[in-house]
């Protein structure tokens, strides 16, 4: 049996349980192969893949399989995603936006290439009720899958009393953890609130102008997730009224974000660009669960990871 490996992937994987079969995603060719793994490859390219008529098996090494999902691959296809391969460097990114926004470094930053020395962000803050400081802040994190576990064990040494949302409520890991149905009501009692959806129908806008009106006054709103969870006219608006102390966005709902996007000038947003996942253990993680399944998928037991096709994830 075979597993199609795009170039992309820089890994050796001597002695893989599968024959691997190089290929590159932006040549394509004419593969048949059982398996393939999917990483840095466009909808365009992925989709002629989906037709080799033995596939019954893909390892996408991204934690959302959106991109996959809507090809709508053939009901015998598994897929497994990359779970677990993005955890520690998007809680880390989350936790370093969220310091940023506490301690205003995007202003100073600004303020350093102007070479002024200038304590007037930090001060004005000081005299109205912003979100200052991680001590004590109460932080929401939705979608407490294992990259919100991660953001929250990261977040708790510095002194936050940290919640999440999901699907059902109950402790998790130490972790009070609400119900998705009860999210509305309890949005006002959050100093920040971060996101960690994927790409399903169901969170398409999930944060809009309803919810962001509903955000306790001053407070911040993080996304590490998916770009589509935010209606970004609605979070432009509540920005620009001053009823969010701010924004930080890893993703956004075109990427590249466009050249005319408002997003760029307003001054309480941060923007990175999609950098939150990967990581230099990336690959070695990816590699090992790479392995892992191809012995589970020749011997006919579950993968690892394995979605649900019905929730998206």
């Amino acid at each position: 049996m075979q597993i199609l490996v795009p170039q992309s992937v820089p890994l050796a994987l001597e002695d893989f349980p599968l024959e691997v079969v190089r290929f590159d995603p932006r040549v394509g060719g004419d593969f048949n192969t059982e398996a393939m793994v999917v990483w840095n490859i466009t909808k365009k390219g992925i989709e002629p893949l989906l037709q080799m008529p033995k596939l019954r098996y893909i390892q996408t090494l991204s934690a959302g399989v959106d991109h996959v999902l809507s090809l709508s691959p053939r009901a015998e296809i598994q897929i497994s995603n990359g779970k677990g391969l993005h955890d520690a460097p998007t809680a880390e990114l989350a936790v370093s936006l969220l310091l940023s926004a506490v301690r205003r470094l995007h202003h100073f930053r600004d303020a350093q290439q102007q070479s002024a020395w200038d304590k007037t962000a930090y001060q004005h803050a000081l005299s109205g009720q912003h979100f200052l400081t991680l001590e004590g802040a109460k932080i929401l994190i939705v979608g407490f899958g294992s990259i919100g576990l991660a953001i929250a064990q990261r977040l708790s040494p510095f002194g936050c009393e940290v919640e999440g949302v999901a699907q059902t409520a109950g402790q998790r890991s130490g972790y009070t953890v609400h119900a998705l149905e009860n999210l509305d009501s309890i949005l006002p009692n959050y100093n920040a609130v971060i996101l960690v959806l994927p790409d399903t129908p169901e969170t398409h806008g999930f944060i809009s102008s309803q919810r962001l009106t509903k955000m306790h006054q001053g407070a911040w709103l993080v996304n590490v997730g998916r770009g589509s969870a935010v209606n970004e006219p609605d979070l432009i608006a509540a920005l620009e009224s001053g009823h969010l102390g701010g924004a930080a966005l890893d993703v956004t709902q075109t990427e590249p974000l466009p050249e005319d996007s408002p997003l760029w000038k307003i001054e309480n947003l941060i923007l990175t660009p999609h950098i939150a996942g990967g990581g230099p253990k990336f690959y070695q993680k990816a590699e090992s669960l790479m392995r892992r399944n191809a012995q589970n998928f020749i011997a006919g037991k579950p993968l690892e990871n394995l979605i649900d096709r019905r929730k998206g994830y």
